[in-house]
């Protein structure tokens, strides 16, 4: 279940595409950091529900955007939202990734994470390593 709202989600998408352009990113004082932080997985107080990792994971993916945003998308986000909750959402990822192509190349980015099952179902949806 969201527990954001649409307006929300277009808001954190737009605070991280904007916080992947700044390389002071690192730096955890950095105003933007929040929209980094709200994916940080079982670990963060701070993170979101894993629907709202999911919907803003696709709003990101369907703006213009600089092509880092993708690699860091794939290798945090998305492969933290397998990891943690691979079980509840391969059939989403499954029928995400038949249905749109920039999702499947976004698959293409993500390491193992996951378990053997789970990974195996990844392996067929993605179809293309980078």
């Amino acid at each position: 279940m969201r527990n954001m709202t649409d307006n929300d989600i277009a808001a954190w998408a737009s605070a991280y595409i904007e916080a992947q352009k700044d390389p002071d990113l690192l730096n955890e004082e950095h105003p933007l950091w929040w929209a980094v932080q709200k994916f940080m997985g079982e670990a963060s107080s701070t993170s979101s529900s894993p629907q709202d990792c999911w919907a803003t994971i696709l709003e990101i993916l369907s703006r213009t955007r600089p092509d880092n945003v993708i690699g860091i998308l794939a290798a945090g986000p998305l492969e933290d939202l397998i990891q943690y909750h691979g079980q509840e959402f391969i059939e989403r990822i499954e029928a995400e990734a038949r249905r749109n192509q920039e999702f499947r190349r976004l698959l293409g980015g993500v390491w193992r994470s996951c378990t053997p099952e789970i990974w195996a179902r990844i392996e067929k949806a993605r179809r293309k390593l980078w």
